[in-house]
């Protein structure tokens, strides 16, 4: 897009972010420019139509500022996303949206990166370092991590997590759950080019490998 046919309030908006957020503007329906970072692209062209679950399409929805986490199931990486759309006359002119790639300290203050995640059971919260964590699961609405001596609930979710755990221990492999990659014991094919994961766990639980995630699954540990 040429600075001539930039606005000058957009303008103003792309001076103000640091440069590891990627830029797109949208009409009521479409992207019409996009300029990614070095540190996140969502791979995203002009022309492309806004996506359901999109921070984009909710502030072209909603008429108003909105900021999420969106889950990797749409670009294919989580990102947060900060969409401010532009009216006048009524009328959607843009929507300015800024992609920042995960962790972001301005999406949960309270979500550090430690080596360990808090877990609650009854009236206690348990710091549970990682490499206790067999397996992570969602589960109505509720995160739990799974250790050899039992769950422990978690406030965050499976997307939130995924942003702050380290990506060279912890991948996820289904939508409603993560692994440590250390706790695996075994690797067993199943249904339609998916896999089950048989876990370290007194119970020998097998997790599931969707097909959603299961190329990069294989591609990340390496068969």
């Amino acid at each position: 897009m040429e600075n001539a046919a930039f606005p000058s309030l957009l303008q103003e908006l792309y001076k103000s972010f640091p440069i590891d957020a990627s830029i797109a503007i949208a009409d009521s329906s479409q992207f019409i420019y996009y300029e990614p970072s070095q540190s996140i692209d969502l791979k995203i062209k002009p022309g492309d139509f806004l996506k359901e679950g999109t921070a984009t399409l909710k502030a072209v929805q909603a008429r108003q500022k909105v900021t999420q986490i969106v889950d990797r199931d749409l670009y294919g990486i989580p990102y947060y996303g900060l969409s401010i759309p532009i009216i006048s006359n009524e009328a959607i002119l843009y929507c300015f949206t800024a992609i920042f790639p995960l962790p972001f300290s301005v999406t949960k203050p309270s979500l550090q990166s430690h080596s360990f995640l808090i877990g609650k059971v009854d009236d206690r919260w348990i710091p549970i370092p990682h490499e206790k964590i067999v397996y992570i699961h969602s589960k109505d609405g509720k995160t739990w991590l799974h250790t050899k001596d039992g769950q422990y609930l978690n406030k965050f979710n499976l997307t939130e997590l995924e942003g702050v755990l380290p990506n060279n221990q912890f991948i996820r492999c289904h939508r409603a759950y993560m692994v440590n990659i250390g706790k695996i014991e075994e690797i067993q094919p199943h249904f339609h080019s998916t896999f089950l994961l048989v876990m370290k766990s007194f119970e020998k639980i097998q997790v599931p490998v969707s097909q959603k995630y299961a190329s990069h699954f294989r591609e990340y540990m390496g068969f």
